[in-house]
């Protein structure tokens, strides 16, 4: 494959020789869930394991082949369901597409999909563009406008507290507040066929007052009750509909997506309801370069490609805005846990730097994105605004082309009550100069007076690195020299990596990164067992050699608290440090 976009209507994605996903599209990140950092044979039955290896032996000979197999793989239930798998090799035999689909499903999807086009089919006999639902059995009404496959939640709460709000904020004119009352009346009642008009304010929440043509329709649907309705903007003189009135309030001109009155106000609505909301901010890289390389007729081609990216990841899950030129303002709402919301973020960045590939080579299109999440890093909207900007910012300052979440561990405490706040102190409290000096400073003493200044280096070099552990390893038997930044011993444990081939056939240059140890637990599983049993997650390795290039040791930073993804920074200075630190030991040997 060419691209690292992977489009298919079920869960498809690129897996490694570990069978460790690397990359997919949406539906695979759901479909895998917690099992997501981990090999696909995690998922499977026992029996099934042997199954798919043997299709992926079938189409890599010869290569570029394709194999259809069925298996059965875990649902949310801890059972198992049956999986019509579609493994294509990638021709570089490392990387296979893997394509599930759920054929145990497939009554219960069809199902489902009669229920929606009977709902679909209903709408079409009622005209709008903002539309309400409204079921009695639990009382709760919905409101909400879709319009260029955008699903924008206006209200969503039970029916007695919407209708006490727009009467006490006074979203309906005085005039017209016993139609209103009667329409709400109506709607309890379930009534058939029923029409209404009144004036009010309540698509722009207490903002311009407009007429309004409410009309609805009671149906079953699954054995209960549900009325459905349209609510549309007329004209008060004619009465005719307001047919450009999304597109004309809250629609970009140019991207069909919301444009900044509209998203903002959908995101202070959102994070003012409390619940789970990230505010993201997105801003493609370079774009000044593509406009000036390329033209702005390109240069808008691209806007409008990176906002259907986006607008199509967030689906009815959220809102997607553009705020400015090349800068977009995306809401997620409801994305589980952190490692959902990278989900979101990492599908908008891999599919944003596929675009256009063909067209700009290595001037590739790619954008930078920083989040903030309410009840984490604040409640309030301003305040989560500011901190998604400063995390895009630290994205931008890394080099672009990765999404930041922000984490006042990793990030420092922003001063969001300073609007001229250096954001230069942002990008220190990931990498200060003071740390940065201090380090070398070690480093020197280290140099200047050998080995047994090792650990106070390590020691420093943790929080410097951010990792849990740093160990240093040289020869081997009784004579071993085992050094850790705390300074504990019996950390010789790892020695047995040195005499593994399969596993230093891993390393490239001396070095080796290691964001998921779980892809070794099929593959190399007396290594996983030496990594699991310190608790291991993440791990940066370096070998040290001898005077002749023989091996003599090793040195470890690792991480055991969560995955990480270690940064070009950091994997630069912990070489630094090792090729250092191996020229001291040689030195004393």
């Amino acid at each position: 494959m060419s691209k690292s976009t992977i489009d298919a209507v079920f869960p498809a994605g690129r897996f490694d020789k570990f069978l460790m996903l690397i990359d997919g599209n949406r539906q695979m990140y759901d479909f895998m869930g917690k099992f997501v950092y981990c090999s696909l044979h995690k998922m499977m039955r026992e029996e099934d394991v042997k199954r798919l290896e043997a299709a992926i032996d079938r189409c890599t000979n010869p290569p570029g082949g394709s194999v259809d197999e069925c298996v059965h793989v875990v649902n949310d239930d801890g059972e198992y369901d049956r999986f019509l798998v579609s493994v294509q090799d990638c021709c570089d035999s490392k990387h296979y597409r893997i394509e599930f689909q759920n054929l145990s499903d497939c009554e219960r999807t069809l199902t489902r999909m009669r229920d929606k086009c009977n709902i679909l089919q209903d709408y079409l006999t009622i005209s709008g563009k903002a539309y309400f639902i409204y079921w009695p059995d639990a009382g709760n009404f919905r409101l909400f406008w879709a319009d260029y496959e955008q699903l924008i939640e206006l209200y969503n709460l039970p029916f007695d507290k919407w209708m006490e709000e727009v009467l006490d904020r006074e979203m309906v004119m005085e005039s017209d507040r016993d139609i209103f009352c009667a329409f709400c009346q109506s709607l309890r009642r379930v009534d058939q066929g029923q029409s209404f008009l009144f004036r009010g304010s309540i698509l722009t929440r207490g903002g311009n007052k407009d007429a309004y043509k409410v009309k609805f329709l009671s149906r079953v649907y699954g054995g209960k009750k549900v009325v459905i309705g349209s609510w549309t903007v007329v004209n008060e003189q004619t009465g005719n509909d307001v047919d450009d009135f999304v597109e004309g309030s809250k629609v970009d001109d140019m991207t069909k997506i919301l444009n900044k009155a509209a998203v903002t106000d959908y995101a202070e609505t959102a994070v003012k309801a409390g619940g789970q909301v990230a505010i993201v901010m997105i801003d493609v890289d370079n774009f000044k370069m593509v406009n000036d390389t390329y033209g702005h007729l390109f240069g808008d081609k691209v806007i409008i490609a990176v906002a259907e990216v986006i607008k199509k990841t967030v689906g009815e899950n959220g809102a997607a805005g553009r705020v400015g030129g090349d800068e977009f303002m995306v809401v997620v709402r409801d994305f589980v846990d952190e490692v959902g919301l990278r989900n979101y973020l990492r599908t908008i960045k891999t599919n944003v730097a596929s675009l256009f590939q063909d067209k700009l080579g290595v001037n590739r299109v790619s954008c930078s994105i920083g989040a903030s999440r309410s009840g984490i890093d604040s409640n309030q909207y301003k305040e989560l605004v500011r901190i998604a900007d400063k995390a895009l910012y630290i994205a931008k300052q890394k080099g672009g082309n990765r999404f930041i979440i922000y984490s006042e561990e990793k990030h420092g405490q922003f001063h969001m009550a300073e609007d001229d706040y250096d954001m230069a102190e942002i990008r220190d409290s990931y990498y200060s100069e003071k740390d940065l000096t201090r380090f070398n400073e070690l480093l020197a003493d280290v140099v200047l007076k050998g080995s047994g200044s090792l650990q106070p280096l390590l020691e420093f070099a943790v929080g410097t690195l951010t990792v849990d552990r740093l160990i240093v390893l040289w020869g081997e038997g009784e004579s071993m020299l085992a050094v850790s930044h705390s300074g504990q011993a019996g950390t010789s444990e790892e020695e047995m990596l040195l005499w593994n081939k399969q596993y230093l056939d891993l390393f490239q240059g001396d070095m080796l990164t290691i964001t998921n140890t779980n892809m070794l637990e099929f593959t190399l599983p007396e290594v996983y067992a030496v990594f699991g049993g310190h608790g291991v997650r993440s791990v940066i390795q370096h070998v040290l050699r001898g005077r002749d290039g023989e091996l003599k040791g090793l040195v470890l930073a690792e991480e055991c608290v969560k995955l990480k993804h270690f940064p070009k920074l950091a994997v630069q200075l912990f070489e630094s440090m090792c090729k250092i630190i191996n020229s001291v030991l040689i030195r004393e040997e």
